[in-house]
Parts: structure tokens; sequence; C-alpha cells
């Protein structure tokens, strides 16, 4: 009788806890909006696939420009394998970079399909947060790539050399240093819990937006899906947008990954 009534117990605590998530994640939800910034030349867009990165969800980052040909940023894992990632290891990433004319550019926001030959870029795209900044703005947001890049070069000329070292001691001491760079803190590296794609996005976006820095450093959820919804309930400011039709498996990630 005792058991029973623990039971009972238990049930109706785990009953409580998932009508308080449900509640949560319809408090989350985002409905199609317009922006109220005013109107500017470019277009920037903050840009998640909710079941990307084996369902954690990719965040990638578009400007479009005056002509409204668009340029995609996605950030990547690139010195670890996604293995070592969830494990917690940091390492050198990849800043993928892909440009898209007008036409290309329009359908994509339709459809959501993005098909750039780089890491992340081919792929179904679910829902986006925009504003309008001005041309001055947009090279700003580019200018944030550069450390990114500078990383990324340096690692691959240093893999290289390590790959073609004959003289084991000197493929040894490459070794080590390749494994030094995934480890300096002074470098953007990546890390999947605390620097991921979602992470590089907001913090490219920041740099001309106030509202999307102080979530970063103040109300940063753990996965893309969180992050958006999250900065999205805030900053009103902010159209929100769907792009094209949301699978099943979509939706549901959609609705109740919020953390």
């Amino acid at each position: 009788m005792r058991r029973f009534r623990y039971r009972r117990i238990v049930c109706v605590v785990v009953l409580m806890l998932f009508a308080i998530y449900l509640c949560l994640c319809i408090s989350m939800r985002l409905t199609a909006r317009s922006t109220s910034f005013a109107k500017e030349d470019c277009m920037l867009y903050y840009i998640v696939n909710a079941d990307g990165m084996k369902g954690l969800g990719h965040s990638i980052l578009l400007l479009v420009d005056e002509e409204g040909c668009g340029t995609v940023f996605s950030f990547n894992g690139m010195q670890k394998s996604l293995g070592e990632c969830l494990l917690g290891q940091s390492g050198i990433g990849k800043m993928s970079i892909g440009t898209m004319s007008a036409e290309e550019t329009e359908a994509f926001l339709r459809t959501g399909n993005l098909n750039i030959d780089a890491d992340q870029l081919t792929d179904n795209y679910d829902i986006a947060l925009y504003r309008p900044i001005t041309a001055e703005e947009y090279h700003t947001i580019e200018e944030q790539t550069a450390p990114y890049i500078a990383a990324e070069e340096q690692f691959t000329a240093l893999h290289e050399k390590w790959a073609t070292a004959e003289d084991a001691g000197q493929k040894a001491a490459y070794k080590r240093d390749l494994e030094q760079m995934g480890q300096d803190e002074s470098l953007p590296l990546y890390q999947i819990y605390t620097n991921n794609c979602d992470d590089a996005a907001r913090m490219l976006a920041s740099s001309i937006d106030s509202d999307i820095r102080d979530h970063t450093y103040h109300a940063r959820r753990m996965t893309p899906n969180g992050n958006l919804k999250a900065f999205g309930q805030k900053a009103g400011d902010w159209g929100v947008m769907y792009l094209g039709e949301q699978s099943p498996m979509e939706k549901i990630l959609m609705f109740l990954v919020i953390f």
C-alpha cells in the first residue's frame, strides 16, 4: 500500500513537471511577425535548422546586400570529431562562407532549401529572425570573421606540414603544435557547449546589435533552437519568419527544445 502511494506521488510530480514544461514550450512559441526597425539597404538573418547536427540544431548567419545577393556564414568544428566534441574537447573550427545570387537568396528564404557546396550549407533551414541593417553594418559583421579565418588558415598550414613531414621527431612536434592550437584560448576555438555554430552566429551579429549582444552574455541557452526562441521573445523589433514547410520532426524539435 505504501509502495503504491509512493508510485502515485511520483507519477503526479512527473505529470506536474511535464505540464509546467509544456507551458514553458507554449510560452516560447514564435509567430511570424514583421520587423519594426527602420528600412535600410541591407538585411541580416539569424537562421536555425532545427534538426541539424544530429538533432542538436545548426545556426547560420545570412547577410543580404543592396542588390539582394546573400552571403552565408556557418561555423563548424574542424579539428575534432563529433564524438570528441560531445566529450567537451575544443579545437580549431571552420568558418564556411557561401554566396548566392539575388534569385538564389530569394528562393532560399522562401523554401528554406540552401544549396551551397560547403560544410552544413546544403540543408533545409526552418526559422529566421531578421532585421534591416546599413551597408556599413554589413561590412562590420563581415570583418568579425577575420579571426576565425586566420585561425583556420594557420591550422591548415600546420596540418599540411604534419601530414607531409618525413622525420618522426618533426612529425611528433607538429602534432603537439596542432594539439596546443586546439587549446589556445586566444583563438576563437570551436567548443560544442560554449562556442558552437550558434554562438559564432550571435557573436557576428552582436557587433552591430546590442540586444543580441546582451542575450549572448547574460541569457544564453544551450541549443540553437532555445537561443533563437529566447532571443526572439525579447527582441520584439526583430522580425520572425518561417522558411518553407517544416516536417513533423522539425515541428516537434522547434516546439520542445527550449533550453
